[in-house]
């Protein structure tokens, strides 16, 4: 015990006899944050494809359907943005940073994203690296991720350790190529984790075999696969070999690999997918919608006039946050993609018309009608399951006044209110 002690021992990090508490490192998320399930890419050693396999699998989750995010932990490293040709520097406004997105939508936040010359060397101790991942998971506005991808460095050190410890890590991938050195290696990031208790997904071994584009057959030209064995060892399951494929190696170069469409991947995917399968709006990532009166707080009924959003970012099942958004009036016809435009996964709403109802489906959203009373009591019963669309629930106002919640709006003299 340290003679400056304070007995406080649940912000103590000290490990002595009086501790008897478990000191929390994790790191909260930034407020307007919503995510869903954090895969940590991890390699033993460097050079063995680890950011190629982050990449590929958020372009495979993505064509999915799926909202994905890339954290790119690789701080000294950083080779995520050059993957998917990204050379623009990440924003940001009064609330946070803001990560940017790839032209297929994965959200990307990395070091060279905020240099301005992208060869600048990041020639910083371990601590700092940690803080520097730390803040890239709760000062930047993650919005609507289902899966986010941690691209980490190499080896056992800091920065695995600060993701381990800091970042609600649901799974782990190991990357690893078939030389013995390299499997000598992985098997110190397998045991890293088993002794962090964080789960092991798989091994994906990258480099397995290179095939001959004229007869098809198949060199192993880094010897005998050691997947099987180590994965073995460890009661592991081998997920993926991937080829030493020209293909793939052109399209990082060029910033393309969003255009990769071969399946190496698929049972890593079919893994990550069963972390929360079947995955369903109530259980998953995403953002709810709501119309919303300003002078009362309740649900607004006519959708083509709504000045006012409340969205509810939803994880597993419940409300993490939510934030407020203005359309300034922009009109049915605009506010399908004023809602895609901010990410908007589900609409409640009160009365909509047949064209409106249109556009969210082009757009995307899902949509649930007629719904009435206190937004957030609506969202309580939404997450409880006990809302469904009402198909009836058109809005067909006129300059008169309605049935009970329609009233003349706005002083509209449309004929339909979409």
């Amino acid at each position: 015990m340290s003679e400056n002690c304070t007995h406080q021992c649940g912000n103590c990090e000290e490990k002595c006899s009086d501790n008897k508490e478990a000191f929390d490192f994790r790191v909260a998320p930034h407020p307007l944050s919503s995510i869903g399930k954090v895969i940590g890419i991890v390699s033993g050693k460097g050079g063995v494809g680890k950011s190629l396999v982050t990449s590929l699998l958020a372009v495979e989750m993505q064509k999915k359907g799926n909202q994905t995010a890339i954290l790119d932990a690789d701080i000294t490293g950083p080779s995520i943005p050059k993957a998917f040709g990204i050379t623009e520097q990440a924003t940001s406004n009064a609330q946070g940073i803001l990560p940017v997105t790839t032209t297929n939508g994965t959200d990307i936040m990395s070091l060279n994203l905020l240099l301005e010359d992208q060869t600048t060397p990041v020639i910083w101790r371990g601590p700092a690296i940690a803080d520097v991942v730390k803040q890239f998971w709760s000062d930047v506005i993650w919005t609507g991720v289902d899966y986010m991808f941690v691209d980490m460095p190499p080896g056992t050190g800091d920065v695995p350790l600060t993701v381990f410890q800091s970042l609600p890590v649901d799974g782990i991938i190991i990357v690893s190529s078939p030389q013995e050195l390299v499997s000598m290696i992985v098997e110190k990031a397998v045991r890293m984790a088993e002794q962090m208790n964080i789960p092991i997904l798989g091994l994906v071994e990258n480099m397995s075999y290179i095939e001959c584009p004229d007869c098809g057959k198949v060199i192993k030209i880094f010897g005998e696969s050691k997947a099987e064995e180590t994965a073995k060892k460890h009661n592991l399951k081998v997920l993926a070999k991937l080829p030493i494929d020209p293909e793939i190696a052109s399209l990082c170069d060029t910033g393309k690999i969003e255009d990769f469409n071969k399946g190496y991947l698929d049972e890593a995917v079919k893994v990550i997918e069963a972390l929360e399968a079947p995955i369903k709006k109530n259980n998953r990532s995403i953002r709810v919608a709501v119309t919303t009166d300003p002078t009362d707080n309740t649900v607004f009924q006519h959708f083509g006039h709504t000045e006012i959003f409340t969205v509810y970012n939803v994880s597993n099942g419940e409300v993490i946050n939510k934030e407020t958004i203005d359309s300034n009036g922009s009109g049915h016809e605009a506010l399908g993609g004023f809602l895609a435009e901010n990410r908007v996964d589900l609409l409640l709403c009160g009365g909509i018309g047949a064209g409106a109802k249109e556009v969210l489906k082009e757009a995307g959203i899902e949509l649930i009608s007629g719904v009435k009373g206190d937004i957030d009591k609506v969202i309580t019963e939404f997450l409880a399951g006990n809302i469904e669309d009402d198909p009836t629930s058109e809005c067909n106002h006129h300059d008169h006044e309605h049935s009970e919640g329609h009233g003349q709006c706005h002083g509209c003299k449309n004929k339909s209110c979409h």
